[in-house]
């Protein structure tokens, strides 16, 4: 009995579509999909093609934040500042129906298979979707985390890092992003369970796709002009395997607290604009 895991797509249908054809020669009988299935250039087709698939998904934080828009309960600068022009534009580009599948799914949920142990799926941790567990900085969470639920195995996302390890009798494993893995070079990652006897194995593979489609992807969408430099910061995250995003975002509200924002929830527009354009320059100058 084998099952494949994959987790934060983030709406890029080539490194789904390319992931999609090695799990078809691997023999499993379903498709785990650990959330952040959005918040890329092709937001709905991937949606579509999940659920062509039938696969198990869960709600990541992403579709969280396309919900928030949805019931129009998110804080009203969402609807305006630039910070949040990357959400607003997968928002805009999803439909009703699609939006409300989304709403449809499980924040978390177990995969039940005859002759097998349940398998519990969550995005961040069993008790926060935006919880970031590194078993190799804080072992402590990871640990505290499993204690929370009755399984002997569960799967984590969010992070982008892959990982697998073995504690107190359970399995732990993270399958990395599928587009936008987090080591140092272009690549995304996924992970295949299996049956044993008893017990449940995993084996994370690298997933290797090609950037230019990304780019195009991102361009002929209109998602890295209008999602402006935290759309930038995601492509140069993917191709260069570095998460810039949350130094970005420091420098920015670095920026709006010496400029008197210290107390705001979001980067003022200007402040926004010149404090992205100077972290690019810095960190990834001649980038998209």
């Amino acid at each position: 009995m084998r099952i494949a895991v994959i987790a934060d797509i983030h709406g890029l249908l080539h490194p789904l579509e390319v992931a999609l054809e090695e799990i078809a020669g691997e023999d499993v009988v379903g498709i785990i999909v650990a959330g952040d299935m959005v918040a890329g250039p092709q937001p709905m087709d991937v949606i579509t093609r999940l659920r062509e698939h039938q696969c198990w998904m869960i709600r990541g934080n992403n579709e969280d934040y396309i919900l928030q828009y949805a019931t129009g309960k998110a804080p009203d600068w969402w609807y305006t500042c630039q910070q949040m022009a990357f959400i607003r534009w997968n928002y805009d580009n999803l439909d009703e129906q699609t939006i409300d599948f989304l709403r449809s799914l499980p924040e978390q949920r177990t995969i039940s298979l005859p002759g097998t142990e349940a398998v519990r799926v969550v995005h961040g941790s069993p008790r926060d979707n935006f919880e970031l567990i590194y078993p190799d900085k804080d072992i402590s969470l990871l640990d505290s985390a499993l204690e929370q639920i009755s399984e002997s195995i569960a799967v984590f996302g969010h992070s982008h890092e892959a990982w697998q390890t073995l504690r107190n009798g359970k399995l732990a494993v993270n399958p990395g992003s599928l587009s936008m893995a987090f080591h140092g070079n272009q690549c995304g990652s996924y992970a295949v369970l299996q049956w044993e006897s008893d017990h449940w194995t995993a084996e994370i593979r690298d997933l290797f796709y090609s950037g230019e489609t990304v780019r195009k992807a991102y361009k002929e969408t209109g998602l890295l002009e209008e999602g402006g430099a935290y759309a930038r910061c995601c492509l140069v995250s993917i191709e260069t395997g570095i998460n810039h995003l949350p130094p970005m975002l420091e420098f920015a509200f670095q920026k709006a607290e010496e400029a008197g924002y210290a107390d705001f929830p979001f980067v003022p527009d200007d402040i926004w604009e010149e404090a992205t354009k100077s972290f690019e320059e810095t960190h990834y100058k001649g980038m998209p």
